[in-house]
């Protein structure tokens, strides 16, 4: 396989996670910044708080969490639909608010969590509009 091909393959699978790894870091990077270094009390709220972004958004895509599992083949978004820019950038601008906003305001577990929720929803929920948008642009 030629580089340019293989490289392709490559950015093709790594694109969804390559710019939830982003958030995800970047959300918790920002919890640190006005936070501190987290207990295990604020890890596990904010690792809680995807997880429940993560169930929610698989039992609404999929119908129900024990439904079976049909990923659509042969899609073909836009090259600039893998970026990700306004998932990744929305989400740790919602990130950033929250922690800002909750602090002193709101329990750190709580801030923790509502980061670790937004951050998977936001993210997984713009990545959807950004493929809409990356198709509507490419389509002309």
């Amino acid at each position: 396989m030629e580089p340019s091909k293989r490289l392709a393959r490559n950015l093709v699978a790594e694109s969804k996670a390559y710019g939830y790894t982003l958030t995800i870091w970047g959300g918790g990077a920002i919890l640190v910044a006005h936070y501190g270094t987290p207990d295990i009390v604020r890890v596990a709220a904010y690792v809680g708080g995807a997880l429940v972004a993560m169930t929610l958004l698989a039992a609404v895509a999929f119908g129900g969490l024990l439904a079976e599992q049909h990923q659509p083949e042969g899609e073909r978004p836009p090259v600039a639909s893998m970026v990700h820019i306004a998932a990744t950038g929305g989400s740790l601008l919602a990130s950033y608010l929250v922690s800002v906003g909750g602090q002193g305001r709101l329990p750190p577990a709580l801030v923790f969590s509502l980061v670790g929720f937004l951050g998977t929803a936001l993210y997984n929920t713009l990545l959807v509009f950004e493929d809409s948008l990356g198709r509507v642009v490419g389509s002309r």
